[in-house]
């Protein structure tokens, strides 16, 4: 195919993911409504979203191939699973980060690919597990206020001091808890016909 590929995404991190394999990617900020309804899962939301962002950005683009992306994670709190998002301040990234402290979060890093001009669409997820150290309250203060990762869904840069905050994690593709899970991407492309280690190769030539 020779549709060119949009990031239908205002993120600096995924824009710069994409950027280190060398690929010169235009991306579009998708204007959307990114709440949750109280019945949605996690993963249902990050798998909405990323679709909505691709089909809103394929209206300004729509012979091209748009890659919609977004991510939640969920935390199990009293046998409920709560929903974490993109804090926006200390005072909620703090609430967030106590909640997960000691605790396996599952991340759901949602990818969806939208070609209006052929009417062809597919979402994919990749999950990831996450087990957090026991933090004490000045742990999770002195990480907040050194790396302040308001804008990123369970308040910590995975690609930063963040690490730091980890026993372990569980996933075949470690960039997805930076925003873009990458082998997925490759994956997804490829059933566009598209080859993202050529194209990042000849980008870079």
């Amino acid at each position: 195919m020779s549709q060119p590929i949009i990031l239908a995404s205002s993120s600096a991190y995924r824009q710069q993911q994409l950027s280190a394999l060398g690929l010169r990617i235009k991306s579009a900020a998708p204007d959307i409504d990114e709440s949750s309804s109280s019945s949605e899962s996690a993963k249902s939301l990050a798998e909405r979203l990323a679709k909505a962002k691709a089909q809103k950005v394929a209206d300004q683009y729509p012979s091209s191939i748009i890659i919609g992306s977004d991510q939640t994670a969920s935390v199990d709190i009293n046998g409920n699973q709560l929903i974490l998002g993109k804090a926006g301040n200390f005072d909620k990234a703090k609430q967030q980060l106590t909640y997960c402290q000691g605790k396996t979060v599952t991340f759901f890093s949602a990818v969806c690919l939208y070609c209006a001009e052929i009417n062809r669409s597919i979402v994919r997820t990749e999950v990831t597990k996450v087990k957090f150290r026991r933090l004490d309250e000045k742990d999770i203060v002195s990480y907040l206020r050194s790396e302040q990762p308001y804008d990123c869904a369970g308040s910590f840069k995975a690609e930063g001091r963040g690490i730091l905050l980890f026993e372990r994690l569980s996933s075949r593709d470690p960039n997805a808890l930076i925003g873009m899970p990458l082998i997925l991407l490759r994956e997804m492309l490829a059933e566009f016909d598209i080859d993202l280690l050529a194209l990042a190769t000849q980008t870079k030539a």
